[in-house]
């Protein structure tokens, strides 16, 4: 049987990771425990590194274009700390860095909305601390998507 799976639906499944992060970035009903939106932050930037793993693995990519993107990911700082931070959260923690800089989620800071007429809200910022300084995580995710969309734009 062959198979129909392609990168593009990975890309596809990172962008829906990250509209539900964007969702906790800016404010959602608060209707789930807390640790499932720190679930849905770690899984954006798992499915986000493992594009690449897609892209190589696709049989419809061409060779040339599946050789470049780890050269591609080396040489994006986003992307090698979206490498970081997956291979730490895949590995309990960090043995091997492709960015250098030690990323490490840190502070959360959450808020909560409550009203009488409207449903109670929860938004969480979280901040990824590297060694050359604090990062917010969703702005990094934000730079990962943009990332991503260069590189897939430039090889068609």
């Amino acid at each position: 049987m062959a198979s129909t799976a392609s990168y593009k639906d990975q890309y596809n499944r990172i962008k829906r990771w990250y509209e539900r992060f964007s969702a906790i970035n800016q404010g959602r009903s608060h209707d789930v425990s807390s640790e499932n939106y720190l679930d849905e932050i770690y899984s954006f930037f798992q499915n986000c590194y493992h594009l690449k793993d897609w892209i190589k693995n696709d049989s419809s990519v061409p060779a040339h274009i599946q050789q470049s993107v780890e050269a591609y990911i080396n040489s994006n700082r986003s992307l090698q700390l979206c490498a970081d931070i997956c291979n730490s959260l895949k590995h309990l923690r960090l043995t091997s860095s492709r960015s250098g800089e030690n990323p490490a989620f840190g502070r959360k800071h959450f808020a909560v909305s409550l009203g009488s007429d409207v449903p109670t809200t929860i938004s969480l910022k979280y901040e990824v601390d590297t060694d050359s300084g604090t990062v917010d995580a969703f702005n990094l995710a934000t730079d990962c998507m943009s990332a991503w969309d260069t590189f897939l734009q430039t090889n068609g």
